[in-house]
């Protein structure tokens, strides 16, 4: 199989596995493993991965959401801007993890990463539906203990995640890129 095509077939996997890891933690709000799946896309699959996998899981999730699709088209769009962020985050920074030799520091890296991403996306998703929705601050202040909770938790997934992160990227890196 060539590059282009086991890039194209792990891009699937990754949208198959963001939208399946999903799921079961729907009823616990703001805990989920979406975005760190996200951004491992763009750690293993670069530039492109990093922005058509979010692309593509997020517009699934999106539609086909348990809970129902957002009825704000604001608030969707904002949701695809937040995890394409992710996708980004992990192409850009995935390196910069992967070649620390330290494992301390990368959890406080994969952590810190996983905290500023999750605050905007917050912000992002947040702002969208109190300009819709309105009024604004209120809304606003209202999302502040779903958001503290969702940033949280997200520092610690993605920061515990990092010995797995290093250790996949060493056994499945080298499938990857091979040549042919």
């Amino acid at each position: 199989m060539d590059f282009r095509t086991r890039r194209i077939a792990a891009a699937g996997l990754f949208a198959a596995l963001a939208i399946a890891i999903n799921f079961p933690l729907l009823g616990v709000p703001n805990v989920e493993f979406f975005s760190l799946c996200l951004f491992i896309s763009g750690v293993f699959l670069r530039i492109w991965g990093g922005f058509v996998v979010p692309l593509v899981a997020g517009s699934v999730f999106i539609i086909l959401n348990p809970n129902g699709p957002p009825t704000l088209f604001a608030v969707a769009i904002a949701q695809i801007i937040g995890f394409v962020l992710f996708g980004l985050a992990g192409a850009l920074f995935g390196r910069s993890i992967l070649k620390n030799k330290s494992r301390l520091l990368g959890l406080v890296l994969l952590a810190t990463v996983g905290i500023v991403l999750t605050f905007i996306y917050d912000l992002l998703t947040n702002a969208a539906f109190a300009v819709t929705i309105g009024p604004f601050w209120p809304t606003i202040i209202g999302g502040i203990g779903f958001s503290i909770w969702h940033i949280v938790s997200n520092g610690l997934i993605f920061g515990l995640f990092e010995p797995l992160l290093v250790k996949l990227w060493y056994i499945a890196s080298p499938r990857l890129y091979q040549s042919l």
